[in-house]
């Protein structure tokens, strides 16, 4: 299955915060603390790692089995339990951020992002999601992992 077109630059835009907030911290720790961006790229991993999980929500409630009330498959099982799971790990990450120690929630989101592409590339191997998504995902974690091991390294 061909993604659309329009998925690509809309994907490539929700990198934009990462990098900014990223660079931001990494040139201005040279000057002065940033906790206010850091705290800003927090919430904002937070968010895009519960919207991982809300694309598997997506796909297992587009079956037919669940609007008609059937039994859900074990795929759709897995898609649904996978699917709160970043959202949960996202919620502790804040938590963790706010309470505890910025650099630790960075951390834990930096291990959400890898685990649920690590996850999502296994259901690919198994066909539960479209050919050119888990590209797409690849690059996206790679740039989201990448800007946060920057804004770690610029506190």
């Amino acid at each position: 299955m061909r993604l659309p077109f329009l998925l690509f630059p809309l994907s490539l835009a929700g990198l934009v915060p990462f990098i900014f907030l990223s660079g931001c911290i990494f040139i201005g720790h040279l000057f002065a603390p940033q906790p206010h961006l850091m705290m800003a790229l927090l919430a904002y991993g937070a968010c895009v790692l519960s919207f991982l999980g809300a694309v598997h929500w997506g796909l297992a409630m587009e079956r037919p089995d669940i609007i008609s009330g059937k039994t859900t498959s074990d795929l759709d099982r897995w898609r649904l339990v996978f699917g709160i799971c970043p959202a949960v790990l996202a919620w502790l990450s804040l938590y963790i951020g706010m309470v505890i120690n910025l650099r630790s929630g960075l951390t834990i989101e930096i291990i959400g992002f890898v685990a649920a592409y690590s996850l999502e590339k296994l259901g690919w191997r198994r066909g539960a999601v479209p050919q050119g998504y888990i590209r797409l995902r690849l690059a996206l974690t790679i740039g989201a992992v990448i800007s946060l091991i920057i804004a770690l390294l610029g506190t």
